[in-house]
Parts: structure tokens; sequence; C-alpha cells
């Protein structure tokens, strides 16, 4: 018996600062992990837009800073990186 695990691993990008956060979703369908990419590009291309209801904002890095409005540091940007992992584990019953 075989066990299928599905992951994606993303990393997020900030204005201003070189920080960057990483993100593992786990239990990935899949459809889910064909998909990684055009969910990347869509968060990415609403983020350039400005349609991202608030999502720059709610992501912050750890030096989030707007003191200076022309310049702020911290905000979410973008998806820097992507990946995707599958794994194939094989389960050995030695009962048998």
């Amino acid at each position: 018996m075989s066990e299928t695990k599905r992951t994606a691993k993303l990393t997020f990008g900030y204005s201003n600062t070189d920080f960057t956060r990483t993100y593992k979703f786990d239990g990935l369908s899949a459809a889910g992990v064909s998909g990684v990419k055009a969910a990347v590009l869509a968060v990415n291309a609403s983020l350039t837009a400005g349609t991202d209801g608030g999502l720059s904002t709610f992501f912050r890095s750890d030096d989030y800073d707007v003191s200076d409005p022309d310049n702020p540091v911290g905000i979410f940007n973008g998806i820097v990186a992507s990946q995707t992992i599958v794994e194939e584990d094989e389960v050995i019953n030695l009962n048998e």
C-alpha cells in the first residue's frame, strides 16, 4: 500500500527589504498541485494591480514600517518562489 503526500511551499517577498517568509501547505490534491503556478501568478497580478483586498498589508514582514508612505517597508508585494513536492511513501506490512 502506498500513500501520496502533496505539498506546496511558497516564499513571500516584501517591499524595500530582503526579508522573506516561507509558508508550507500540506494535504494538496493532485489538482491542487497542478494549479499552484496559476494561483501564484493570479495572486501576484492582484497585488500588482492593487486588487488584493488587503492581502498586501495582512501579510507583513517582521521589519514592517510605513512611517514613510513613499517608501513603505515590509508590505507583501508578491510570491517570489514556489515549490511543489510530491512524495510517494510505500507502507510495508511486515505481518503478511
